[in-house]
């Protein structure tokens, strides 16, 4: 995971580095020079003074890089907190999803799944018995799961990971966001957690709305993608029609199974919230010469705040038991 997030920190690192070095460079052709003698002296001095023509019009510039300076390195902790989510997620997905939770998620169970239509190299299994390339052979097929309509108590846990996850880079300000109904529980957990922290917590009446607001936003904006890869040297979990039309006994075959030990990936999308003021006017469309504008793709509005997209993937295998009776193709 280091080396995913140092990879995924170089290009905002780069762009700190142009900001310090156009910093840098206002300052020396200011003939700027730091004297914190008068600086003293003018903090002490009450008389009025005419402000230098060189000083009125490098100002708003300078504020504006370093204004560039610090979101650039919010985007560096955003980056690596996102890092942290798409391992959490994946984390919260390997325990869960065997888990023997009631019908229709038991063990190694999760919502509903279909085929990922833009996953490489996909090999589907032979599942005509009557085919001399059925059974066993190399490659395999990636399947992506789809929450039912957020019926799914598996994918919620995997969403609320990484969601709790990103509430450290969600702002803490009343945006009216409303607070999904399981995110009640995790909220109310946390401000205990943190009262029971730091003992005077209780004197600050703002702390426990701070944080119902972190978690609205970070559930509302923080989006899971699971999927899985499943082998075809092991048992399909595709079934070919029966003959006499009859279904598969639900005891020997789940259409939501998933592999006891498939290789899960959890790609994590959260929408971060920019500093307010001039994204709202890098968000408007104003194509190049190629018809495309890439830095207005990236910030879109969400409700009273303009956001960026950051992303990242996290795969870990299944924690999933092996059955006890083995599979077998039947000829």
């Amino acid at each position: 995971m280091g080396r995913a997030v140092l990879k995924a920190c170089l290009p905002w690192l780069a762009l700190l580095l142009v900001a310090f070095a156009a910093a840098y460079f206002l300052v020396r052709f200011n003939q700027s020079r730091l004297r914190l003698r008068r600086l003293r002296r003018l903090h002490g001095d009450q008389r009025g003074g005419v402000q230098s023509l060189s000083f009125v019009l490098t100002v708003p510039v300078f504020v504006m890089i370093l204004c560039f300076i610090i979101q650039v390195s919010q985007l560096m902790i955003g980056t690596i907190v996102v890092h942290y989510a798409a391992f959490a997620a994946a984390r919260s997905a390997i325990v869960w999803i065997p888990a023997a939770l009631p019908w229709p998620e038991g063990a190694n169970c999760i919502a509903r799944y279909e085929r990922d239509p833009d996953a490489p190299d996909q090999h589907p299994p032979v599942l005509d018995p009557d085919s001399p390339a059925f059974g066993p052979s190399d490659g395999g097929v990636t399947y992506m799961v789809r929450d039912v309509g957020g019926g799914s108590p598996k994918y919620w846990q995997i969403d609320a990971a990484a969601a709790l996850a990103c509430m450290p880079i969600s702002p803490s300000r009343d945006l009216g966001l409303s607070m999904p109904g399981p995110g009640r529980d995790a909220t109310d957990a946390l401000q205990r957690a943190y009262a029971a922290m730091v003992s005077n917590s209780h004197q600050n009446k703002r702390i426990s709305q701070r944080l119902e607001n972190k978690a609205a936003y970070a559930l509302r904006y923080t989006r899971v993608e699971i999927r899985f890869y499943h082998k075809n040297s092991e048992p399909p979990l595709e079934r070919p029609p029966s003959p006499y039309g009859l279904m598969p006994d639900p005891e020997e075959f789940h259409a939501n199974e998933l592999g006891w030990e498939d290789p899960i990936t959890v790609t994590v999308y959260h929408d971060l919230a920019l500093l307010p003021g001039p994204f709202a006017f890098l968000s408007r469309m104003v194509p190049g010469r190629s018809g495309v504008d890439r830095v207005a793709q990236r910030i879109h509005p969400n409700g009273t705040v303009y956001a960026c997209t950051l992303s990242a993937t996290m795969t870990l295998g299944n924690e999933g038991e092996k059955s006890v009776v083995p599979y077998e193709y039947q000829p």
